[in-house]
């Protein structure tokens, strides 16, 4: 044997690969393709899974959450915290309404801040510091509620207030947790029955005295959903499981023993309260005695009262009559007064006249006598007289001339006193005197009448204004009278008002009092009752229900891993057509080589190489190609496979980017069966060779004997086929090999391509079947309150300008359960009829009835999860602890969500509970809905409005995200069809070089050359194709059973369209592989073509 010490074989074998790199680059691009696809199918799981396994590494995410019906306290943390290899944590949660603007009865589930366990990831903003701060969901909401502030709503129970210490809570970042992976919020018995996100805080801002729940979480690390963990936390279930229930039984032994202790006090408490009301009967009683006998009182004081008044009032109207009377006496006397001093005064007063006048007259008169001075005289004769008799009686000598003198004096003054006298004018005026004597005593006495009489009068007057005074007095003093017995009467009727009052208010304390009496009666039988019921319950404390769940019972954990096994379940199938076309195609080629190269093998052979040698020329041939087509597909797979597909599932899982992942041993897998498929078919190619001689080598091989094809039995079909179509018949079925290799790529690539546009249908289609033919409905209508028959007619009638259809519902979000799964589904109940024309129930184009009472429909998924049918039993989550059964009625066509639909009674039976009409479904014929929606949200007992069409968008954009997978495996079969079909198309040409060049010589145009050989490619396209149909109908629903959304159903369908698709791109890309093997066909040189079997 020829040894190989030089490099010559190894230029020989490098300059093959030039001569020949179309080739070469085919089976580089096959293997590519189908390693690509296969890792980076196959390494998605991986890299999903060591991304979750990572994140849960970093957020320290629980291994068991520990929960008892009767709370945790800190006593069964430490205990837990004890155990070697365990650290644990207690943790509160608690679900309450927030008030945030966003809408009314939005539900949150808030969580305590742990330390060590399920930390937090924070994406903007900071972790809480004070009591009243939080985080909010960060899949929820945005960066724009960082500085605002969460108020709890007023529609919160007083036991959700207490459990929380503040009202309001200040946002200071948004982040993710650990315990929600993907979108699931969970449900709840408030508002809708669902959460519609989580908020964060320190424990202190809880104000319970417990733990809802204690996280563990064991030292040790091992990959998520790997055998390992699963085992690793095995070992530890059994005894955390009794230590569970044990320090339930504790938990149970302290409630009840606190329980008995308030039980005894508020027994101490009733006999005191018992005491205190019988005290404050008998208190209440006296009072009213009191009351009463003072009420009795005042109506005799009122009494005495008004006949004293009426008494007054008969003394009044007799005095006001003496007054009358009096008054009349008086007038009559001051006119009699009047009357009497005026003719008294005119009396006087005429005597005065007279008398003046008399006065006058002798006045005058006597002025004349004194004014003739004969009084004068006389009165000076007279003093005379008495002065000289006086002198006469001194001189004692009467002969004196003194004597004679004086006594002729006197003698003279006595002679004309007597002529004077004897005139009578002193006579006269003696009378005068005396008569003004008489007029001035009668003047006196005039004055003296006159000033009696005055006296008289005004004595009288006085009398009179005294009378007067007197009647004024006893006027005012009437009046006085009259006002104080109106002022009595006044006083009686507000002692009388006074004395109702008194008398109702006695009336109504006296009915208050015995109704309080009566009440606090009832009470106290009440709380005999409730002590009698206390003692009971503590008799009937169930003991604690306790739970340990994993993290596979976690709705997140569990998806994903569901989710990500879709992927791998994927790549169970479809690179299996790639790795089978690879084979093929290798085979192909590698048989084509060979066969072309049969003289060169020999003279090899001849010269005395190895048959190692020479097989490991074609191996190292294809084994480089495949290694380099590995190495590219590998990592150009692994990289952008995992970002597309993580990329779908974003909307999803979101908590993350992928992480690359490295797998060696997938490497080395792929590069395995890249060489199988290249290298091992190339060694079997060349061993059936290398065992003839060297002599059979050289000379070409005789062709294959010809034979009769089975049309040629039929003779009425074969006579009808032209010459070249029989050759094209015979040649396509007597290269069975080639046959087969065609048939299957074409066929391939036609399954891959009618499989990746039957997932378009399943997918694009169902936003229309769901919101146009099931969920009819325009608006999803929630109130403030729930609407009795009346308020909902009236509801009804209010809108129906704008409303075409609206018909309440109760809407609540509750878990299906079996024996290992947990489903979230929506039941909707409602008695309306109407409800047919918002929901329409089909199954495989069947109308079917809305359930009847005691009986349920459910949607295709759900039934599908629980492989229920009609007739069978749903299980139901109440609570936490407690489950219902109910029938199922029928399974209806649905593609967003679960759904159980029943009656009002149906649900009243199930829950235990009357329906509460909260929503509706509305449908409206204005083409502008949110306009509609804004008139209906200004209804003050609307509490929020739901355009379907909002769902529609979503729903939409997340069937859009799986386009990536689809136009992936649309390029990706695309680019394999062409690989194939031209690799095989391309062999074909050169294998028949010889009979195209002697076609060309016998005169065959260019074109008739070309439909020649093409023809046979087209027939073996159409034969494939068809085949593949059938083909991708079956990977199709292999991939539809695979791919499954979680909330979302998928109906399987292709459409006629979707094959027709299928065939015009196998077409396109058989045309566009003959057009570009035009020019070689051209290119074929007759002459050496005609010689190459020399």
């Amino acid at each position: 044997m020829v040894m190989i010490k030089n490099s010559a074989w190894r230029k020989n074998n490098i300059r093959e690969i030039k001569y020949t790199l179309e080739r070469y680059l085919a089976i580089v691009l096959i293997i590519a393709l189908g390693v690509g696809f296969f890792s980076g199918l196959k390494i998605t799981q991986t890299a999903m899974v060591k991304t979750l396994d990572s994140y849960v590494l970093n957020q320290q995410m629980y291994d068991y959450k520990l929960i008892s019906t009767l709370g945790l306290s800190n006593e069964d943390v430490e205990y837990f915290s004890s155990q070697d290899g365990i650290t644990a944590e207690g943790a509160i949660s608690m679900d309450f309404i927030a008030d945030m603007g966003i809408k009314n009865d939005l539900v949150l589930k808030a969580h305590s801040i742990t330390d060590k366990i399920n930390h937090l990831a924070i994406k903007s903003g900071r972790m809480p510091k004070a009591a009243n701060e939080c985080v909010l969901d960060a899949r929820i909401f945005s960066e724009d509620m960082i500085g605002t502030k969460i108020r709890m709503a007023s529609s919160n129970e007083e036991d959700i207030f207490d459990a929380f210490t503040y009202r309001e809570y200040m946002v200071v970042g948004i982040a993710d947790s650990v315990n929600y992976l993907n979108y699931d919020r969970g449900t709840t018995s408030l508002s809708d029955g669902s959460i519609y996100g989580f908020v964060y805080m320190p424990i202190e801002g809880f104000s319970t005295d417990y733990y809802t729940e204690i996280l563990v979480r064991l030292d040790g690390y091992y990959e998520v959903y790997s055998k390992e963990y699963n085992d690793f936390i095995a070992q530890k279930e059994k005894t955390l499981k009794e230590d569970l229930e044990m320090r339930g039984e504790l938990r149970h032994q302290e409630i009840v023993d606190e329980a008995s202790q308030k039980v005894l006090e508020a027994e101490k408490e009733y006999k005191e309260a018992y005491e205190e009301y019988l005290s404050k009967k008998a208190d209440s009683e006296k009072e009213l005695n009191e009351a009463y006998k003072k009420l009795k009182e005042a109506e005799e004081e009122i009494r005495k009262q008004e006949e004293k008044l009426k008494e007054a009032e008969d003394k009044i109207a007799e005095g006001e009559k003496d007054y009358k009377k009096s008054l009349k006496e008086y007038e009559k006397s001051y006119r009699d007064y009047e009357t009497q001093k005026t003719n008294s005064l005119a009396q006087l007063e005429s005597r005065q006249k007279e008398l003046d006048l008399n006065r006058e007259t002798v006045t005058k008169a006597i002025e004349e006598i004194e004014e003739s001075g004969i009084i004068n005289q006389h009165n000076q004769l007279s003093e005379n007289i008495l002065k000289l008799e006086a002198a006469l009686l001194q001189i004692e000598d009467a002969e004196s001339e003194e004597y004679i003198a004086i006594s002729s004096q006197l003698k003279e003054a006595k002679a004309g006193l007597t002529d004077i006298e004897a005139s009578g004018v002193l006579e006269k005026y003696s009378e005068l005197k005396e008569t003004l004597t008489k007029l001035d005593k009668g003047q006196y006495e005039l004055d003296r009448e006159k000033k009696e009489a005055n006296r008289k009068f005004e004595e009288a007057y006085k009398q009179l204004a005294a009378a007067k005074e007197s009647l004024n007095k006893a006027k005012v003093q009437i009046e006085n009278n009259k006002e104080e017995i109106a002022s009595g009467w006044e006083a009686i009727k507000e002692a009388k008002a006074e004395y109702e009052k008194g008398l109702k208010e006695y009336k109504e304390g006296k009915e208050e009092a015995h109704k309080s009496f009566a009440e606090a009666k009832e009470e106290f039988k009440k709380v005999e009752e409730e002590i009698d019921k206390g003692w009971k319950e503590v008799e009937d404390i169930p003991t604690a229900k306790v739970y340990m769940l994993n993290r596979n019972q976690n709705m997140g954990y569990a998806s994903f891993e569901n989710d990500s096994a879709i992927v791998d379940g994927v790549a169970k199938v479809l690179p299996f057509f790639f790795f089978l076309v690879a084979a093929l195609v290798c085979l192909t080629t590698m048989t084509r080589m060979v066969d072309e190269q049969r003289t060169q093998i020999g003279t090899l052979k001849a010269l005395g190489y190895s048959d190692a040698a020479i097989s490991g020329k074609y191996v190292a041939y294809s084994g480089s190609a495949a290694i380099v087509g590995s190495v590219l597909g590998y990592f150009l797979g692994t990289k952008y496979f995992p970002m597309a597909i993580w990329k779908a599932y974003g909307m999803l899982y979101g908590f993350s980017s992928i992480e690359y992942v490295f797998d060696l041993k997938l490497a080395l897998f792929s590069l395995a069966v890249a060489l199988i498929c290249s290298a091992g078919v190339t060694y079997i190619s060349c061993k059936s060779e290398l065992l003839m001689m060297p002599a059979q080598l050289i000379r070409p091989k005789a062709p294959k004997a010809g034979k009769r094809v089975l049309l040629e039995y039929i003779p009425f079909i074969w006579k009808r086929v032209g010459f070249l179509h029989k050759v094209s018949i015979r040649n396509i079925l007597r290269y069975k090999r080639r046959f087969f290799m065609t048939i299957l790529g074409i066929a391939g690539c036609t399954s891959l391509v009618v499989a990746a546009m039957g997932i378009s249908n399943s997918i694009r289609n169902i936003v229309n079947d769901q919101f146009d033919t099931i969920m009819k409905y325009d608006y999803n209508i929630s109130f403030t309150e729930a609407f009795n028959k009346e308020e909902r007619k009236n509801f009804i009638e209010k809108n129906s300008d704008i409303l075409s259809e609206c018909v309440f519902i109760l809407s609540d979000e509750i878990e299906v359960v079996d024996d290992n799964k947990i489903k979230k589904a929506t039941v909707v109940a409602t008695d309306d009829p109407n409800i047919t024309n918002i929901i329409g129930l089909h199954m495989d184009s069947k109308t079917l009835p809305y359930p009847k009472d005691g009986k349920a429909t459910i949607s295709d998924r759900l039934a599908e999860e629980f492989k229920l049918k009609p007739g069978d039993t749903i299980t139901i989550k109440i609570n936490e602890v407690d489950t219902t059964d109910i029938e199922i009625g029928s399974i209806f066509e649905n593609y967003v969500g679960n759904y159980l639909l029943m009656t009002g009674q149906t649900y009243k039976a199930l829950f235990n509970k009357e329906v509460q009409y909260k929503n509706a479904y509305a449908t409206s014929n204005n083409e502008d809905l949110y306009k509609v929606s804004a008139s209906l949200s200004k209804d003050e007992n609307v509490a929020t409005v739901s355009v379907t069409d909002d769902l529609r968008n979503m729903v939409n954009n997340m069937m859009q995200s799986l386009d990536a997978i689809i136009w992936l495996v649309i390029l990706c079969a695309g680019a394999l069809g062409f690989v194939v079909i031209y690799n095989l198309n391309n062999i074909n040409i050169t294998e028949r070089s010889r009979e195209i060049a002697t076609i060309k010589v016998i005169g065959f145009y260019s074109r008739e050359t070309k439909e020649y050989v093409f023809r046979e490619t087209v027939i073996l396209t159409v034969i494939g194709s068809l085949l593949g149909l059938g083909l991708g109908k079956l990977l199709h629903s292999f991939i539809m059973d695979q791919i499954k959304v979680e909330a979302i159903s998928f109906k399987e369908q292709i459409f006629a369209s979707s094959y027709l698709i299928a065939l015009i791109v196998t077409f396109m890309i058989t045309f566009l592989v003959n057009l570009i093997l035009r020019r070689k066909i051209e290119r074929i040189n007759m002459t050496e073509s005609l010689k190459s079997v020399e």
